[in-house]
């Protein structure tokens, strides 16, 4: 079996687009891929949460449960946003894995 048969690099990929581990590698300081892929990762959970937080105010809304008024009192309730400041602890951790990843 010859190396290139154990190559990482997916066939018929040009080989200039993967760094030596066989990772997609775009830009000549492999920091900028990880940057990239945190910006990428950023972008999708941000739209999920926009389209989830767009469908639970559309149905609460327009179901009577709340008004516009009391979602934004929420916002300043102590517990709330003392959850909320543990869950972003942990978004910040996972968002920002690939600029701690070993280079």
């Amino acid at each position: 079996m010859t190396t290139d048969a154990l190559s990482a690099i997916p066939e018929p990929s040009a080989r200039g687009y993967y760094g030596p581990d066989g990772q997609p590698q775009f830009f000549a300081d492999p920091a900028m891929d990880r940057f990239a892929s945190v910006l990428i990762k950023l972008t999708q959970e941000l739209w999920v949460v926009t389209e989830r937080l767009d469908g639970l105010e559309r149905a609460v809304l327009s179901q009577g449960v709340l008004t516009r008024a009391h979602l934004d009192a929420i916002a300043t309730d102590s517990t709330v946003c003392a959850e909320r400041d543990s869950a972003l602890l942990a978004y910040v951790h996972r968002t920002l894995a690939a600029l701690r990843e070993p280079a």
